[in-house]
């Protein structure tokens, strides 16, 4: 870099080998950081709730589906499993994870429910059991079990 040239800032300048000075961009990047989990707020998704919960939000229960008391004797296993089922209120004060669910509740179209609290993540289970010629099959059935819920 030669003395002589005034270079702004955000410019490089250099002597070219014809002796004429070339001011060359150089990129130029500011970063702020800040530890977010200091000021972070507790999400409507992914809370977990048993019968003896206070909280009023949407919240993942726990439920228990015994397939023998419905009668349905062709499941060989599992004879029960935990299924999970979701229940809360979704108030608007809360971001909802879709845009459209506030536009929505902007707009009040008659008819509308408002958001509500549901399934956002299931797994499969697996599952043996008789078909109608009494063949034993082996199946993975998805959308059996609630893992995570949210307001919609």
């Amino acid at each position: 870099m030669d003395k002589s040239c005034s270079c702004h800032a955000c410019a490089a300048c250099f002597k070219g080998v014809d002796g004429v000075f070339r001011f060359v961009q150089v990129p130029f990047v500011e970063l702020y950081t800040a530890d977010g989990r200091k000021h972070r707020t507790k999400r409507t998704i992914g809370l977990n709730c048993d019968e003896t919960s206070e909280e009023t939000r949407c919240c993942r229960y726990p439920l228990t589906v015994d397939f023998e008391e419905f009668g349905w004797d062709w499941i060989i296993a599992p004879k029960k499993y935990e299924a999970n089922y979701c229940s809360g209120e979704c108030p608007y004060v809360f971001l909802q994870k879709y845009p459209h669910t506030h536009i929505v509740a902007l707009a009040n179209p008659s008819g509308t429910a408002g958001p509500c609290c549901a399934p956002r993540k299931m797994s499969p289970i697996s599952m043996l059991y008789f078909d109608n010629e009494y063949n034993i099959i082996y199946g993975l059935l998805p959308g059996m079990v609630v893992d995570r819920c949210g307001c919609s």
